[in-house]
Formats: structure tokens, sequence, C-alpha cells
């Protein structure tokens, strides 16, 4: 076998080893699987909770959003609902001035507002925002759909 012939096997059982390696990599994930969401019930409907005293965006901002649910405190009361504008899907903020859910997006083209209820105050939104049960025990705050 010639020189050349055995440099360009070589090179091409090394060229086919790598690429074998990096397309067998791209199917597989070094990270955690990724865990369902919290209390995840058999018809997928929303059921988890949140410890309240320990969440920092409650604690500072008087709301967050976790797993698809914005999350409000109003006094002694807490509001949950789905945490996406019904026009094109970007996340609604609490204005607590005003006990709304604005759009996150608030230009010509966008500025929906929804009231304490998920119901459209503003559009171009045309549906409401689902609204969740609220429970809260302690520090812990039950979030679900019945």
């Amino acid at each position: 076998m010639k020189r050349k012939n055995f440099l360009s096997l070589i090179g091409l059982g090394a060229g086919t080893v790598i690429i074998s390696s990096c397309l067998g990599a791209c199917g597989k994930s070094d990270g955690p699987s990724p865990s369902p969401s919290p209390n995840p019930t058999p018809d997928n409907k929303v059921d988890f909770t949140l410890d309240v005293s320990s969440n920092s965006d409650i604690n500072s901002k008087g709301w967050t959003i976790q797993n698809g649910v914005i999350i409000a405190k109003n006094g002694l009361n807490y509001i949950a609902l789905a945490a996406a504008c019904t026009h094109q899907q970007n996340p609604v903020t609490y204005q607590a001035s005003s006990n709304t859910f604005p759009c996150s997006l608030q230009d010509a083209a966008h500025g929906s507002v929804f009231d304490a209820n998920g119901v459209k105050l503003k559009g171009p939104a045309i549906q409401n925002l689902a609204k969740f049960n609220t429970t809260l025990t302690g520090n812990t705050l039950r979030v679900y759909e019945s």
C-alpha cells in the first residue's frame, strides 16, 4: 500500500469516528431530563403549589409567573391567571395600582389589558385569560383548576 493511500484511509477512518461521535451526541442530553410540572394531574390540568414566603418575585414585585400562570398578590388574596396574552402569547404582567394584567408589549399593535378575573378590558386580544383557583395554607399557595 502506498503512503498516500494509507494516509487517505486513516484520515477517512478518523473522520468517520469524529462524525459518528458528533451525530450520536446530538440526540443525547448531558443534563438531567426535564421534570414534569409540579403535581401533574392525569388530564394535564393546572395544579401546583408555591411557597409564597420564599418567592422573591412575589415579595419584591407582588407577582410571579410559574408553570404558565401569573400569580399576583392583592392584599391578603392571590389571583392566578394564564400568563400568556391571548393576542400573540406575550407574557402579561401585573399592575397593583389598577389591579389589572397588561400585556408586556404596550405598543400600538399590542396593549391588551385584562382585569383580575381575566376579562379583556382592552384589545387587540379577543379572548379572556383563563382564571385558576388559589388556596393559601400557611405559606403554601395551591394554584389549580377544577
